[in-house]
């Protein structure tokens, strides 16, 4: 009797502990159930919504990054750019010439007692190029002092140098072929260099035979040349009496020529001018120190002396400038500025070199400046 008394008594106990441990178990899975339901689904939108924004906001990122840097590095905008050999356009000079030859002239010279250029506002320094003493007049037509200007052995050499180069040019149809379109710039300067020595006080071995050294060489530039043999074989005749006459000699037949002619007759500006521009090239090239004015003085001195002469001759009647002051105001500086040069090479004195050939660059751009043709 006491076994299943104990048992009796122990079942309500477990039935109790079961009925209310399966009332907990059904409250907490109630509780848990009514309260987890909604939490995933608020988790997922919230994780859901960035990611929904970061996948869309992504591409925009990349795809605006490029256009925000696209100004500096842009292909487009550097083949729109002017470019020449790769390099921009807009970092050239546009005269590069103009402005290396500005570079060279630093500081204008003004010389004492010229003529000062109507657009130059740069006053002269003091004691520079300092101006030589002038000398009267030596002779020659028009009260021209051409025994300053050009030495009558400097004439001479210069002769020398045009009877040379037309030697080498004149040997045949082929070397005058490829020689012809110089042979106007030293032939009209042969026949100015001819009539200078008609007027020169001094005396040259050829001098009573001038004005007909004079006109043969101004038929080189009577009729525009051209190449082959036609051109060639009309020049050989005047070109032989010329050697003839510089020879010392007379050659037979020559028709009968004026005594004095305007030198604007027998040789163009242009012609003179290219003359002019050859003889400031050379000194510009190889003139450019001391020591290289002292190896070439010879030299340096007929350049500067040639240059002189044709700025002279520029000014004279029948060119058309004789009247015109702001011509002038250019044209006689650069002769007195050549001159200067010739004294600089005398002494040996460089910089006051270096001064007359900047006078002398400073007077043509500024003449050409105004007197294009």
């Amino acid at each position: 009797m006491n076994k299943p008394t104990r048992q009796w008594y122990r079942k309500p106990i477990r039935c109790f502990a079961l009925t209310a441990g399966a009332c907990l178990t059904v409250s907490l899975f109630t509780g848990c159930g009514g309260s987890s339901a909604p939490a995933p689904a608020p988790a997922q939108q919230q994780t859901q919504a960035p990611a929904a924004p970061a996948a869309q906001t992504t591409p925009q990122v990349a795809q605006t990054t490029p256009t925000q840097s696209q100004p500096k590095p842009a292909p487009a905008e550097k083949e729109g750019r002017k470019m020449i050999d790769g390099i921009p356009y807009d970092v050239w000079f546009d005269n590069p010439l103009a402005v290396a030859g500005d570079n060279q002239s630093v500081q204008p010279v003004a010389l004492p007692g010229t003529n000062v250029a109507a657009n130059s506002t740069t006053p002269a320094p003091a004691g520079e190029m300092k101006a030589a003493p002038t000398q009267a007049s030596a002779g020659g037509s028009g009260g021209l002092d051409w025994k300053t200007i050009i030495p009558m052995p400097i004439l001479e050499a210069q002769v020398k140098d045009i009877r040379n180069r037309l030697t080498k040019n004149m040997q045949s149809v082929g070397t005058y072929n490829t020689s012809y379109l110089e042979l106007p710039t030293f032939t009209a300067t042969l026949a100015a260099l001819a009539e200078i020595a008609n007027e020169h006080p001094d005396d040259i071995g050829w001098k009573k035979n001038a004005k007909y050294l004079r006109d043969l060489s101004a038929q080189f530039t009577a009729e525009p040349l051209t190449r082959g043999a036609k051109s060639y074989r009309a020049l050989q005749i005047p070109y032989e009496q010329m050697i003839v006459i510089m020879n010392g000699s007379a050659p037979a037949g020559l028709p009968e020529s004026d005594d004095k002619k305007p030198i604007a007759e027998v040789a163009s500006m242009g012609d003179l001018m290219k003359r002019a521009d050859i003889s400031y090239k050379w000194l510009k090239s190889n003139v450019g120190s001391a020591d290289a004015l002292k190896a070439e003085k010879e030299k340096v001195i007929e350049e500067a002396h040639l240059l002189a002469a044709i700025s002279k001759i520029i000014t004279l009647e029948g060119y058309g400038y004789v009247d015109d002051k702001g011509f002038l105001g250019y044209a006689n500086p650069m002769q007195e500025a050549c001159l200067k040069m010739v004294e600089a090479a005398k002494n040996d004195n460089f910089p006051e070199f270096d001064q007359g050939m900047s006078r002398v660059y400073k007077s043509c751009t500024e003449c050409h400046s105004e007197y294009k043709e």
